[in-house]
């Protein structure tokens, strides 16, 4: 009970009866005679937390983790621990610093990366437009957005634009979804407070402007234009001004006020209520047709068929007439070459007979036979000799055979 254990790894402070004290490290055992002890409280920050010291001088220092402090009431008034602000890529902070001359500096750290902020500096924090959610859907409000950190990536938000007239009078609600970007943030800082307020003032500017040129019927003719960004002249020049880039601009569509929208409604019905007649009534004329031309065509193949089939038979006929004829007068030439084999083969047994013939008779010339006895022997009725010397001739007639 008269000493004080220490643990291993304790920071204590030692008060003595003259107010003096002293810093003791555990592990230690020491007398209590004339002393108070004070344990002092530990302090940790680890990999992505920083400590906050506060001096009783009124110095203030960040520590980033891992660190840790034990706090020591003689030179430290305070200690926090805080979270370090991580930035993601494509995001980035806007840092302010006050100089030791009093001027204010501005920075702009872009992610990936951790801020820990060092004495003196401190964040901009940005109060935009925005939707409040709820009953009002998609309007847009002051302050309702309330952050740090810059998104540098392509964003899109939901904006409607209602109340607005018409060239005939119809008061109606157009929603559109608008697709932007930060390009640049230092022109956005010089240029506007509030952005997307100014992207909803510029948007509805233009659709007003848009309206007030169409009557209703005509506006629902000509709605992809509301898709164009040509259309949207004031706000791609106030985004550039800003330091954004307008990428696109959807229409969502229009609501209207519940009156009108029951005869738009009606008008709707009606209309589709038509257009299904005129569809039924075409699709039935198109039956018609399409029976009609099926028949023609049906008689065009049986017409073509039929002529098809009397041309191959006039084809087999035709070839059959010239087989035919091709045939006789290849019948006729057979005979008139067997013909004029006969006669030849006649002519030439005729002329060997003769040759034979004349043979004979040259032997028996020959032999002295008197060729002309022979030749009219009881074959002449009368016979007329010619006898000469070579001097004249005697004709010699005898009398005719009875």
């Amino acid at each position: 009970m008269f000493f004080y254990t220490i643990e291993d790894g304790e920071h204590v402070l030692v008060i003595r009866k003259d107010g003096t004290m002293e810093e003791l490290v555990g592990p230690r055992r020491v007398s209590t005679w004339g002393r108070r002890f004070r344990r002092m409280d530990h302090y940790v920050a680890h990999p992505g937390e920083f400590l906050v010291v506060r001096y009783r001088d009124g110095k203030q220092e960040h520590l980033v983790g891992p660190a840790h402090v034990w706090l020591d009431p003689r030179k430290h008034l305070s200690a926090t621990r805080e979270e370090g602000l991580q930035l993601a890529d494509k995001e980035a902070v806007v840092i302010y610093e006050r100089a030791a001359t009093g001027e204010v500096k501005r920075r702009i750290l872009e992610g990936p990366a951790v801020f820990v902020p060092q004495p003196g500096e401190w964040l901009h924090t940005f109060s935009w437009h925005g939707s409040t959610g709820g009953a009002a859907g998609y309007r847009k409000v002051p302050n309702a957005l309330v952050f740090q950190k810059l998104w540098l990536m392509p964003d899109q938000m939901y904006h409607d634009v209602e109340d607005v007239r018409t060239a005939d009078d119809a008061v109606i609600t157009v929603r559109l979804m608008i697709f932007f970007e930060l390009v640049d943030i230092e022109t956005m800082l010089a240029t506007t407070h509030d952005p997307i307020g100014d992207f909803v003032n510029a948007a509805t500017s233009d659709v007003v402007d848009f309206l007030g040129r169409h009557d209703l019927a005509s506006f629902k003719l000509h709605t992809e234009q509301l898709g164009d960004l040509a259309t949207y002249r004031q706000l791609t020049a106030r985004a550039a001004q800003c330091g954004y880039r307008i990428g696109k601009v959807v229409y969502r569509g229009f609501d209207a006020p519940p009156s009108l929208q029951q005869m738009l409604d009606q008008a709707i019905e009606s209309r589709t209520r038509l257009q299904l007649e005129r569809a039924t009534q075409q699709q039935a004329q198109e039956l018609e047709d399409f029976k009609l031309e099926r028949q023609l065509a049906r008689g065009e193949r049986q017409r073509a068929d039929a002529a098809s089939e009397q041309a191959h038979e006039l084809a087999l006929q035709k070839s059959r007439t010239a087989a035919e004829i091709e045939g006789e007068a290849a019948r006729a030439e057979f005979q008139r070459a067997q013909r004029r084999l006969d006669a030849e083969r006649a002519l030439a047994e005729q002329r060997a007979r003769h040759d034979e013939e004349g043979r004979h008779w040259a032997a028996l010339q020959k032999l002295g036979v008197d060729l002309t006895a022979v030749l009219t022997q009881h074959r002449a009725d009368q016979v007329i000799e010619l006898r000469g010397d070579g001097h004249g001739a005697h004709v010699h007639l005898d009398a005719p055979r009875k």
